[in-house]
């Protein structure tokens, strides 16, 4: 393939055809040459870049082809030939997806030029598209791994909400994913191809954090030499994810309702309102409804905020989601670091489906990760894993303090019932954690005639 692209010279006058050709050729194009739009029609698939097109050709102009193509192969760029007679067709052409015209007769170096252009043009549209897959594979419902009844909800959830450009509050504890929830809501919607602008409000000083999100004109404030653009405005046509909403000055509050409610804003320091278009989604690890009964946290705001709700389990309420993970986790991980995927040894997922993951999703991520650049074998054993894990012990279950005088056998009982808790009432998880058998657990559950708190907790 020629390294300076490959050209369609359609033109029905032969003589300006060859001449088109000739020329081409010898700046290095591969170039092929069709009479009428017909006989063009028979190159679409030998990846042509560029097709230069006369406007009026016969009974199937050169709109016509234009139009055809397109249609197959929406990425090739048209430049049309024309006299000025057809300004009128040449407006129509463009608004069909042509990227240019030239006038007869045709200047030579003003072609060239012309080609070359629409040749960048295309590949930073290929670019541009090429990135939008990446970008949808990697936050598409996909990524949203687990196939607990829990973590389906939340994928059902997403799907459900992502085309309609309601408000979303997402909660759950750090580390459970949030932004990746917000991620897939904006890139599943119709805001897609906008921005996706994402501020922290428990990382930016209170002092900044109007600044932050609505901009301010040059000398509102100390320091303020130049205009800044707020995250609002920055995220004008797309998605604002704005996390720990729950740390957001209460001070501010009352403007930050305003700027939902009517999507206008003043900068600080400025006297002109801006409108923008964006869809807000925000998140929070702090226990949001608390806050606003204790009045901490605007109640009108709370209502704003919460059109749509996505609640995310910990780690810990979805169990039966760790070895998928552990399997994601590990392919991830070696394909970014360009290395063989890893295997696991059994005796290291006991210890992850017992260990209670206080830092969650992003926890075992980064224990994985570890894992994995300090290991010097091709399994994970327990001599890789961390010590706050491998120190850890299927006793977890147990409470840190016992309530003094307790039986061997309420002892026991506290263990199975603490056990059937974290793992959502899955006997054959509950087992592993207290180190016994499923036969020997349900022989416990008869003899303690706790069958109907076990099917209870399922």
């Amino acid at each position: 393939m020629s390294a300076a692209g490959r050209v369609l010279v359609v033109e029905d006058h032969e003589g300006e055809r060859r001449a088109i050709i000739q020329l081409l050729k010898s700046e290095g194009f591969t170039v092929f040459g069709a009479e009428s739009a017909d006989k063009a029609m028979g190159y679409l698939d030998e990846n042509v870049d560029v097709v230069l097109s006369d406007l009026n050709m016969g009974d199937v102009s050169g709109l016509d082809l234009l139009q055809l193509w397109k249609k197959r192969k929406g990425d090739t760029q048209f430049i049309l030939f024309t006299g000025h007679s057809s300004i009128n067709s040449v407006v129509e052409a463009i608004k069909a997806g042509a990227y240019d015209y030239i006038t007869k007769p045709v200047n030579p170096d003003e072609l060239i030029l012309l080609i070359r252009r629409a040749m960048e043009a295309m590949q930073k549209d290929r670019e541009i598209d090429n990135l939008r897959r990446r970008l949808d594979q990697k936050f598409g419902l996909n990524q949203i791994v687990g196939q607990s009844k829990l973590m389906k909800d939340v994928s059902a959830k997403i799907q459900r909400a992502a085309p309609v450009d309601s408000t979303v509050l997402i909660l759950g504890e750090s580390g459970t994913g949030k932004e990746l929830v917000a991620q897939a809501l904006h890139h599943n919607s119709p805001r897609k191809k906008g921005p996706f602008v994402a501020v922290n409000c428990a990382a930016v000083p209170e002092t900044l954090v109007e600044s932050e999100l609505f901009g301010h004109v040059r000398g509102a404030f100390t320091g303020a030499t130049d205009r800044r653009v707020g995250r609002f405005e920055q995220a004008d046509g797309g998605t604002l994810f704005i996390d720990e909403i729950g740390d957001f000055a209460l001070g501010l509050q009352s403007k930050l309702l305003r700027v939902l409610e009517t999507l206008t804003l003043t900068p600080v320091g400025g006297y002109e309102d801006k409108k923008v278009n964006v869809r807000v989604l925000a998140a929070t690890s702090r226990d949001v409804i608390r806050m606003v009964h204790e009045g901490d946290f605007r109640e009108d705001l709370f209502y704003r905020l919460n059109v749509v709700t996505i609640q995310l389990p910990a780690l810990r309420e979805r169990l039966d989601d760790i070895p998928i993970l552990v399997d994601h986790f590990l392919k991830e991980i070696a394909e970014q670091k360009h290395t063989p995927p890893k295997k696991i040894d059994p005796s290291v997922m006991r210890r992850f489906m017992a260990y209670r993951w206080p830092g969650n999703v992003r926890e075992l991520r980064n224990t994985l990760e570890s894992m994995m650049v300090l290991a010097e074998g091709e399994v994970l054993t327990e001599l890789d894993l961390p010590d706050r894990i491998a120190e850890g012990s299927v006793g977890e279950t147990m409470p840190k303090e016992l309530p003094i005088g307790m039986t061997m056998e309420e002892l026991e009982k506290l263990a199975i019932t603490k056990a059937l808790e974290r793992c959502g009432g899955k006997r054959t998880r509950a087992a592993e954690s207290l180190g016994i058998s499923v036969r020997t657990l349900q022989r416990k559950l008869r003899q303690y005639q706790m069958e109907g708190e076990a099917a209870r907790l399922s």
